[in-house]
């Protein structure tokens, strides 16, 4: 008996460690499966919060999107196929939106976009279309913007 499993030693010493950890387990369980309720009523539902994620290729725009969908979801996105609505409270929800690294697409999603997270390469710096997306953004004061 070399590398037999011997099921005395993974258990739990005392009844109530054990109670305990079940309870715990089935604690995680419930929590995994919690999905706040959305509020139906027929009444005017506010619009989503668009939420633009602006970058250069590279920075992590997808992986951003990705964890943000995980976050509220608590699924897993393995593709991103245009924007992605999810249930953020009761009446909120946010629309996630990965923009195209050009200047026009930069502009005009800004125009639409309650905020904008500006994504930089720490390692390679501001790229020219950033900066010019951002100088334009500001100056109009068009939405929020966040840099990460």
């Amino acid at each position: 008996m070399p590398h037999a499993h011997l099921p005395q030693a993974f258990a739990p010493r005392s009844g109530r460690r054990a109670e305990r950890q079940g309870r715990r387990a089935a604690e995680k369980d419930q929590t995994r499966l919690h999905v706040p309720l959305v509020d139906r009523t027929p009444d005017d539902a506010p619009p989503p919060i668009i939420v633009t994620v602006v970058g250069p290729p590279g920075v992590g725009k997808s992986t951003l999107v990705k964890s943000l969908v995980r976050r509220y979801t608590k699924q897993t996105l393995n593709d991103i196929r245009g924007p992605v609505t999810v249930i953020s409270g009761k009446r909120r929800r946010l629309t996630i939106v990965e923009c195209n690294n050009d200047l026009s697409s930069m502009i005009d999603i800004g125009k639409v976009a309650d905020l904008v997270l500006l994504m930089i390469d720490a390692s390679f710096g501001f790229e020219m279309v950033s900066m010019s997306t951002l100088f334009f953004i500001e100056q109009q004061r068009i939405s929020r913007i966040g840099i990460l």
